[in-house]
């Protein structure tokens, strides 16, 4: 999709997300419901360490949660939890299982949520409420751990030995975050033990990739399993012996591959050993990536995604790239993804987790990577569950997408978006390079696909010339709903500045008359009557003009440094404009702009109408529509 890019230097990108509201999340999580446990579960149970219980195969579980002191947190109807009888690694037959709740990932599934409230114990002793949320980091095996309860909270790893104390303890303070590594964790509210949970490494993709070699490679039968540690590993068979001490070399770290085809494993102390993987096409090379699967691809390259059913488990190939920035990739893929349509060309779009390098001598924020990993989780699930049920012909299609690696596949729609140098923007100037028809075009579809949204009560908020594709043949189509929020939530922070409404400021109104006043911003580009808006925040631009939008209504002179203006020597003033004094310098603009509009014209009139400052008298998007197709 093209809504990702490399952006010019000096551009300061405003892609921006709100958490969800009370209301949503509550209604979300309303079928996790707390019971007490079983009676029957005795203390020699709970004492048998998480680490050693054998985790089934055929499933994607990553976490693995005890309750303390009897107490359980039932799963309801929830399809990625279930209460699991394991055995210990090392057990007799005859001896009892370990009832656990098990937690699956699935594609769907961003974060793990635990809720005890508060009360007595059976034995009357004080029990402490318990909120906590548990994401999956998608570029690794770890999980970050969100405090959500009112008061601190105590984490510890859990060693093997339970004589032994437990290791140093992390205080995690009310809405805080913390990055937690595979291996047994344990909860204490204040000084009361209250939950042990274990986090497993996912299960590695297979990545294949074109080899210099065209040499076949031998088949074997790769098995999934579970060591002592609790990682999974690939053997030979089942008759191989590895042992606890094997270690697997990830493809990201591996430098001395052996033969292609093959994986290689070293023990400690030993030489390597050497494995066929299964059956590939000539040419190609196979390996296992525990990293970020999507985003290691290369072009050509094809990944096998493993899952626990049908629609989790598929095979992508990745084509032609299209646009990266620090927040996404995207790029071109085939898959056999069961909603994908047979043999057809796919968007990719994967959601970035990594933080990006720290420039030198500037300092990293505490939990800036934790945070990252949380906001783009959330964005992929804000973008997911507004554009699952969308079906108009001009917004680009959702075929589904894969929680575990924050991607969304979409239709591809061979066209380029508005702002598209070269394309649809001029190679020398930033004015729109097409046609009054092909104006009039885009603004039908677009009032249209926005109308329709509208009526489901949803707003965009993003609404631009680089969300908008657009070819003579199909027309203009809307895409990337990363920022879209339902039209009774707080009004979001996201989006790009020039296409935010006067009514933001001060009195922070969002919502569909939002979207109307952004269409208008951009059909006055369209239109030849404006520059391309964001060109404006390139630091060398003549006349550059850029403000944060949380900075509107926080008071005071937000800024940023490099976009202060100078006095003729040079300098910067002491105090640079604050982001309110930008944004009227460019509202004033705005309206110079729409002066200039034809008002004899209907499609003119109706951008001006689009542009009124008040949201009560600007037009609907119905009375558009209605109005472009009464003839």
């Amino acid at each position: 999709m093209p809504e990702a890019r490399v952006e010019p230097a000096g551009y300061e990108s405003e892609e921006k997300t709100e958490p969800f509201s009370q209301t949503e999340f509550d209604a979300r999580w309303q079928s996790i419901q707390v019971q007490r446990s079983s009676s029957s579960q005795s203390h020699a149970e709970s004492a048998v360490h998480l680490d050693k219980l054998v985790v089934p195969q055929d499933k994607d579980i990553r976490i693995l949660v005890r309750p303390l002191r009897s107490r359980s947190v039932s799963p309801g109807s929830r399809e990625n939890c279930e209460w699991l009888a394991l055995h210990a690694e090392v057990a007799a037959p005859d001896q009892p299982q370990h009832k656990v709740l098990a937690v699956t990932q699935t594609s769907k599934d961003i974060k793990f949520v635990v809720r005890i409230p508060g009360g007595g114990f059976d034995d009357d002793s004080p029990k402490p409420p318990l909120w906590c949320e548990l994401y999956y980091d998608p570029a690794s095996d770890n999980q970050i751990l969100v405090n959500k309860s009112e008061v601190p909270i105590a984490l510890s790893r859990v060693p093997q030995h339970l004589v032994a104390s437990p290791t140093y303890e992390y205080i995690v303070n009310p809405y805080m975050s913390k990055g937690l590594t595979p291996g047994t964790w344990r909860i204490k509210v204040n000084d009361v033990e209250v939950l042990d949970f274990r986090i497993l490494e996912k299960r590695p993709a297979v990545l294949r990739t074109p080899s210099k070699s065209s040499s076949d490679v031998s088949s074997s039968t790769v098995s999934d399993v579970i060591n002592s540690s609790g990682k999974r590993s690939f053997v030979a068979d089942e008759n191989a012996e590895l042992g606890p001490e094997l270690r697997k070399i990830r493809s990201a770290e591996t430098t001395g591959r052996g033969e292609d085809g093959v994986v290689m494993f070293l023990r400690k102390k030993a030489d390597p050993l050497v494995f066929p993987l299964p059956t590939a096409a000539p040419g190609k090379e196979i390996m296992t990536t525990n990293g970020h699967a999507l985003l290691d691809l290369e072009k050509d390259d094809s990944v096998q995604i493993p899952g626990g059913c049908e629609l989790d488990s598929y095979e992508l190939k990745k084509r032609e790239p299209i646009a990266s920035t620090t927040l996404s990739t995207v790029f071109t893929a085939t898959s056999d993804h069961v909603n994908v349509p047979p043999d057809g060309t796919i968007t990719v779009k994967v959601l970035k987790t990594r933080t990006p390098p720290v420039p030198t001598g500037a300092i990293m924020r505490p939990q800036q990577a934790e945070q990252n990993v949380i906001r783009q989780a959330d964005t992929w699930l804000r973008e997911y569950q507004s554009h699952e049920y969308l079906q108009h012909d001009s917004i680009v299609r959702l075929y589904g997408g894969d929680a575990r690696h924050l991607s969304l596949y979409m239709e591809h729609v061979d066209a380029h978006d508005l702002s598209a140098r070269g394309k649809w923007r001029g190679t020398t100037s930033d004015f729109f390079t097409g046609t009054r028809q092909d104006a009039l075009r885009i603004l039908r579809d677009i009032a249209g696909a926005l109308h329709y949204i509208h009526g489901r009560d949803l707003v965009h908020n993003d609404i631009k010339p680089a969300n908008i594709l657009y070819s003579p043949t199909r027309g203009a189509v809307l895409c990337d709903f990363g920022l879209s929020t339902r039209a009774d939530n707080p009004a979001s922070l996201g989006g790009t500045p020039y296409y935010v409404p006067p009514e933001f400021i001060g009195r922070k109104l969002r919502g569909p008359p939002s979207d109307v006043w952004a269409l208008g911003i951009t059909m006055l580009y369209v239109l030849r009557k404006i520059s391309f808006p964001d060109s404006r925040g390139r630091q060398h631009h003549p006349r550059p003009l850029y403000w944060m939008i949380a900075d509107l209504n926080r008071g005071g002179a937000h800024h940023h440094h490099h976009h202060h203006h100078h006095n003729s020597r040079g300098a910067a003033p002491a105090t640079a404009p604050s982001a309110v004094s930008q944004m009227q310098i460019w509202l004033s603009e705005i309206n110079e702009a729409k002066d200039r509009l034809n008002m004899k014209d209907k499609m003119e009139r109706l951008v001006a109408e689009m542009l009124i400052p008040n949201p009560a008298h600007r037009a609907t998007m119905k009375r558009v529509v209605n109005e472009l197709f009464a003839d």
